[in-house]
Formats: structure tokens, sequence, C-alpha cells
């Protein structure tokens, strides 16, 4: 009986959207979003892809975000289909020119037939029986039976009605979003030198910087150096260097804080202000390092901010931290993840956050499905990622191969009846998520599309859950407050001596927040006094002294103190 009504619903349904204009509308020409369009189009549908903003591309092309987070296993990159195809075009490297990555999206979205309105903002949403069922923008009302958001920070599906967190609210610590980062420009630095001064300053001087094809990274300490003319709202970071076409290099370095990110008039003010501390920035390093930067000019800013962090969607399910870093797999997995748990500072001056490197994991189709609505999916950073998950989960690799996922399930709606894929029609995307059948249809079609959905590095969950603190390790990991190396890989780590660097920055990350501010003194003096150990396992003497100094007893036993042991004690020290 139930399967008869909801036949005759899904009937009815088609009845009225038959003739709708479009099967789907996208808002948002992110890579996401581009990958979502492009592949409901291959699939047969008729697509519209609205962009709020001036070109396709996002943060990639708009943005400036010249750098892949490329994620690997021992099978190649984690991610295929359509992403593996704009790998291609931009020439398989990290590091990419931005006019060639957007010349690619476009070909990619004019090969598929998708159509394409670029400036097109919202003006209002019009939702009924827990359906989006219109979009009115400057150019007039837009109609589709299914819609896919791919903004950064999930406006359409916000305005539908969506509920979200904000920031990293979920870890009970504040409503804070990571700091933004506006790219620049720099023309005339010698690249040849600066290749060599960074390989130079990796392999002798152990600093982690590097060099490689178009691709930079490093010079932390000159940055240290740098005096912001605001300190709450400006600092310079290790510098991310990506070579373009013309030998002009993309700086990812200058961090924004108290950047909400949802607000495109705030936004703009901020990146034209933060325009005027690139100037000083580009003085900076000309002064210090005349050698390298001496005739360095800036050429230009980057058309829009680097947003990390806004939104997160409380969507059927959200992919929690500890599934990322153990490499969990679901049954409804539409991509693979395996980028590290890398999170930018929300405080100036903040030690950066890194917990691990994730074995492969899946996303599951329910994070991409609101709560509230049934035929919206949200395909972005904002999508059901709790916010240390989305430390990982964020990146435009995986953003790009669950966009794919996402306009194929809008194909599997729309086709599957007439394609004889499923016995009983399914109207909306909860329907889907809950159907086994749909579900393996939908992972058929893309592994038969080039996407990878498992690895031969399986999951570490079950092997993890016996050792003595990980109940205490996870819940510290979901508050970002569980810092771990890159070289920890799929694992807590438990029975593994913690570094110094590791267990400081865990109780720096709490303290700043809530306090007391004494305590923070302490810990950032220890960093301080301690520098060269950092990066050296823990020593009980050395905790007791830091123990002492925050008022805390003693912790009795022998070297090394292992992470599982200071989870115990982190756990108590850190409520």
């Amino acid at each position: 009986m139930l399967s008869a009504v909801r036949a005759f619903f899904a009937f009815i349904l088609s009845l009225g959207l038959a003739y709708a204009q479009y099967d789907l509308v996208v808002y948002g020409a992110t890579p996401q979003g581009v990958t979502a369009a492009v592949a409901a189009a291959q699939e047969g549908l008729r697509v519209l892809l609205l962009e709020p903003g001036r070109g396709v591309g996002g943060v990639l092309t708009q943005g400036w975000l010249a750098t892949l987070d490329l994620a690997k296993d021992r099978e190649g990159l984690l991610q295929g289909g359509l992403f593996r195809d704009f790998y291609r075009r931009i020439g398989q490297e990290a590091s990419f020119d931005v006019k060639r990555a957007e010349e690619a999206l476009w070909a990619m979205l004019r090969e598929a037939g998708v159509e394409v309105r670029l400036q097109v903002p919202l003006d209002r949403v019009e939702v009924e029986a827990s359906r989006l069922a219109l979009v009115a923008t400057p150019e007039g009302p837009v109609q589709a039976p299914y819609f896919v958001d791919a903004t950064d920070t999930a406006e359409l599906a916000f305005r539908a009605g969506a509920s979200f967190t904000q920031g990293r609210e979920d870890t009970g610590l504040d409503q804070r979003s990571m700091a933004a980062t506006l790219v620049f420009r720099l023309e005339g630095v010698p690249w040849g030198a600066v290749f060599l001064a960074l390989n130079y300053e990796g392999q002798v001087q152990r600093t982690g910087a590097g060099a490689w094809g178009r691709s930079g990274w490093g010079f932390a300490g000159l940055a240290r150096g740098y005096l912001p003319s605001d300190p709450s709202r400006y600092a310079l970071r290790g510098l991310n260097l990506a070579r373009q076409d013309d030998g002009s290099l993309l700086v990812n370095a200058l961090l924004l804080f108290g950047v909400e990110g949802a607000d495109p008039l705030s936004l703009e003010r901020m990146r034209l202000e933060a325009a005027l501390e690139a100037e000083r920035v580009v003085a900076y390093l000309r002064e210090k390092d005349p050698l390298l930067f001496g005739t360095a000019r800036l050429a230009g800013v980057a058309p829009s901010l680097y947003i990390r962090e806004s939104r997160h969607l409380k969507a059927l399910y959200r992919l929690k931290a500890e599934e990322v870093l153990l490499g969990r797999t679901f049954p409804d997995a539409v991509a693979l993840g395996g980028y590290p748990l890398d999170g930018q500072a929300y405080f100036p001056g903040e030690t950066p956050y890194l917990l691990g490197t994730p074995a492969p994991y899946g996303v599951p189709f329910r994070s991409l499905v609101p709560q509230e609505l049934r035929n919206l999916l949200v395909v972005s950073q904002a999508a059901g990622f709790d916010s240390v998950a989305a430390f990982s989960a964020r990146v435009v690799p995986l953003q790009m191969a669950l966009g794919e996922a996402a306009g194929v399930a809008v194909a599997l709606l729309r086709r599957a009846p007439q394609a004889g894929l499923m016995k009983v029609p399914l109207a909306d995307f909860h329907e889907l998520a809950a159907s086994r059948q749909a579900l393996e249809a939908l992972r058929k079609r893309l592994a038969q599309r080039g996407a990878r959905l498992s690895s031969p590095e399986g999951s570490r969950v079950e092997a993890e859950r016996e050792r003595p603190g990980y109940r205490e390790a996870v819940a510290l990991l979901r508050r970002g407050l569980f810092a771990g190396p890159y070289y920890l890989k799929g694992s807590l780590g438990l029975s593994e001596p913690i570094l110094l660097g590791d267990f400081l920055a865990n109780l720096e990350h709490y303290y700043r927040v809530k306090g007391p501010e004494e305590r923070l003194r302490v810990v950032l003096k220890a960093r301080e006094l301690f520098r060269e150990e950092l990066q050296k396992p823990l020593k009980r003497f050395t905790l007791n002294q830091i123990l002492q100094a925050l008022g805390e007893g003693k912790l009795s036993g022998a070297d090394p103190v292992t992470r599982g042991e200071a989870a115990l004690l982190l756990y108590r020290l850190l409520p």
C-alpha cells in the first residue's frame, strides 16, 4: 500500500513538473557547481547554472586559490570522474594558472550544453510542502523540480529554511569561523632564486618548506616578523606560492579574521580594505629580503576573498571528525576524501590546527541532504560536516567529486523510472537517501563515470576502539583539541608518544577561547622556552613543569608520555 501511495505521489509530481523549463537549477558556479551542472547535463538533463558573481570557478578563479589540496592513496588520486578531467585540462599539477582553469571550466560547461547566467543574485525563494518551488532573480522567476546549492555559504539553502550551525558552534567553544584569505599577485619575483631558497629552507633547515613545479611553500620565519596595521584583523602566515603562465606569483598568505562569509557587501568592503594591507605586505617583503623580493611589484588582488568556513548544514547525516581521521566507509558513500585535518587559525597569532592525515574515507550522500528540504542538495564546505570534519572535507577536489555525485543523483530521480532502474519511482532526495536500491544505482553510475568510491587502504575504526583513552581522544578530536602530526595517518596514535608542540597546541586552542588568560600566558611562554623541542616527544619532566605552572598536580609514570595518556589528561583539563 505504501509503495502504491509513493508511486502515485511521484506520478502526480511528474505531471506538475513535466513542462518545467529545466530539470535542475544549480546555484553557484563554484568548482563543485560546475561539476554538478556538467554531470546532470551529461546524463541528459536540461540544466541552468546561476552565479551571483561575475565568473565561473569560485575560489579557484575568483579567489585565486591556485593550488589544489590533493589527496592520494597507492592507486593515485582519490577523486576521479569530472575532477580528473579538470585536473588533466589544467596540466596535472597541484598548482595551476587561474586563466587556464577558468577556460577549462567554461569548456566543460559548453561541451555538456549547460546554460549559464552570471551576475544573478537571489531576490527571494518560495518553499511549498518542504520543497523549494521557485527562485526569484532580477531576471525573473526560475522553477525546476530539483536544485543544487553549490555556493560556499549555502545561501540558497539558508534562505529556503534549512538549518545550520555557525562556524565551529558544534564544538561548544564559540561560533567563530576560520580566518579568510586575500590572495594577491606579485610580478618581478625571480622564481629560480625563490625555488632554491625554499628547498634550502626545507631540506637544510628542516622547516617543512619546499618548492616543486609551479608550487612553493615556506618563508614562515619571514612572515612572523610582519607587523600588520591592525593585529586584531590581519596576520601573515608562511607564503604559499603558485606560479602563473605569465611568470607572476599568486600568494596565499594574508589572513583576515572576523569574516563570517555570508554578507556580500561586507565581504567586498573587507576585500578592499585588505588590498591596502597587501600593499604593506609587499613593501615589507621588499625591505626584509631584497635579494628575493626587492623587485617585487603588487599586480593586483583576487576578485573575491577565499572563505574557508561559514555555515555547516544540519543534514540527514553529519560527518564527524573521527570518521574522517579513521577512514570510515558508508554504504551510501558517493566520494572519497583523504586530505589532512588541517584547519586555519581562528585568532591572530594562534597555532594552526593539524589533527593528522585521514585514511581514505567516504562521504555519505545523506550529508548533502538538508533535513527540512526534500528537493535540494547542498554541495560545498557548508554541507553536512561537523566543523572539524570540514578541515578535510572542505577541499576543492572532494567538493568537485561531490558535485558530480549530486548531478548524477538528480538524473537518477528524473530518468530512473523511464530507464527501468527502480521498481518504485522516487520523488525526492529524502526518498533516495532511504532507498538501498536507489543508492546502489547511484554508486554504480558514478563508478561507470570513473568516480572512486573505495580504497585499498582500509578503515582503522575498529582497531582504535580498544585502546585506552579512545573515548576521550574522540571527544577532544571533535572539538579540534587533539592535535597530531601529518605522518600519523588514519590513526589517533594512542600508543605513540605525543609531541610537545601538539600537547601545547591543544591547551592553547582551548585557553584562547575559554581562558583564564593566565593559563594561556603559561602555554605561550612554554612554546617560546621549548621552541627547539616542539617537534620532539613530550618528556614527563617537562610535562610536570607545565602542569605545575598551570596549578595542576603531577602526572606519574615513565617516558614517553603517550597520546592515550595525554587524551585522558587533556579531557580533564579542557572540560
